[in-house]
């Protein structure tokens, strides 16, 4: 019997001792480690960052030259008495960014052992972990294109070159806008002649139409000048959220017709929300709480991630805009595997070991 527990504890110790020469690192919770401390790197897992592009009609009111006169021609049509913008959220589009988590940053601290063999970590310029023992024969996972919407404008500016003749000296504005008004009697009267075919040139649909496209830009290129006109256009606002397991519901930006949109709170207007609400598809796995990750330190291992899918809606005062599922790596589950005679490659956008070989 004594034989043979001599035998267990010899073999045991020899495990020890093989564990002992391949654990050639340790890794430690950032925050933990030493100011000054050079002997190893850092590294980190991505987390979710949410990427909202608002897009907004932006429209300036233009006060006419002439507005002073605009009433007594047109009594019963507004006209622009001061410049202004208003402003109109038409859409908003998501989708997601990975970034460097501070709540999942490392410090891999090496140390010599004899006979271990060589280790290699590799990592992103932004500090994401990539892979492990694999060296410069890992395949980057690349994230899929997002198209975005180019900014349009809204509304054609139009422009005559016929009225400027008017503006000639020792004019008054009275003068000139009682010109103005009769110009636009006259592009009205040639506007009537053409749809009712006294005009022989409108019998081709060609230059119909692009006759009545002059003579309805030249009409409303004189009607700005007492009217004033309106130019709007489309402009993309990009605000960035990044989820959070503890606030599920998060106030990001403010929206008014007046101002437009304000990044955070403090803005005026309608709050813009994102709600951020875990589906718990990683419930059922036993990791390791947060307080014990940052706690601890652990030899020739490596932390990865399950990420968690959630269902993110986006609000404005209450209304939805948009809702859709997307993955969330931060409220997922995050564990720990051995490096031990094992390559590891990572997905840099989520944080999951997507392959793993055995040595």
């Amino acid at each position: 019997m004594n034989k043979i527990i001599s035998r267990i504890t010899l073999m045991l110790l020899t495990l020890a001792m093989c564990g002992q020469l391949h654990a050639q690192f340790t890794t430690t919770f950032a925050k933990n480690i030493t100011p000054g401390q050079q002997n190893g790197l850092y590294y980190s897992l991505p987390q979710t960052m949410l990427k909202l592009d608002f897009i907004i009609e932006e429209a300036q009111l233009v006060k006419g030259p002439l507005s002073d006169y605009a009433s007594s021609y047109f009594e019963m049509e507004d006209y622009v008495e001061y410049e202004t913008t208003e402003y109109k959220l038409l859409d908003v589009k998501m989708s997601s960014v990975a970034s460097p988590d501070p709540n999942a940053l490392f410090f891999v601290s090496f140390t010599s052992a004899r006979g271990g063999s060589k280790l290699q970590f590799d990592v992103l310029p932004n500090g994401i972990i990539r892979s492990v023992g694999v060296g410069n024969d890992v395949e980057t996972i690349e994230p899929l294109p997002v198209t975005q919407e180019q900014p349009q404008c809204c509304d054609e500016e139009y422009s005559s070159e016929e009225f400027v003749g008017l503006m000639s000296a020792g004019k008054t504005n009275a003068m000139l806008a009682k010109e103005v008004v009769d110009k636009i009697a006259e592009i009205r009267k040639a506007k009537f002649y053409l749809v009712s075919g006294d005009v022989e040139t409108a019998a081709n649909p060609e230059t119909f139409n692009a006759m009545y496209k002059r003579l309805d830009a030249m009409e409303k290129e004189y009607t700005s000048l007492l009217l004033g006109k309106r130019v709007a256009k489309k402009v993309v606002r990009t605000v960035y959220v990044i989820p959070n397991k503890e606030v599920p519901t998060q106030t990001v930006a403010k929206f008014s017709e007046t101002d437009g949109l304000t990044v955070g709170t403090s803005g005026s207007g309608s709050m813009i929300t994102v709600q951020t609400l875990s589906l718990n598809t990683t419930a059922a796995i036993n990791a390791p709480s947060q307080s014990a990750v940052e706690s601890m330190t652990y030899d020739s291992k490596v932390f990865y991630r399950i990420p968690e899918t959630a269902n993110v809606k986006v609000s404005c005062d209450g209304k939805t805009l948009l809702e859709d599922r997307l993955i969330v790596n931060q409220l997922g589950a995050m564990l720990m595997a051995p490096v031990t005679n094992t390559k590891l490659v990572f997905d840099t956008e989520t944080g999951q070991i997507v392959n793993m070989r055995m040595q």
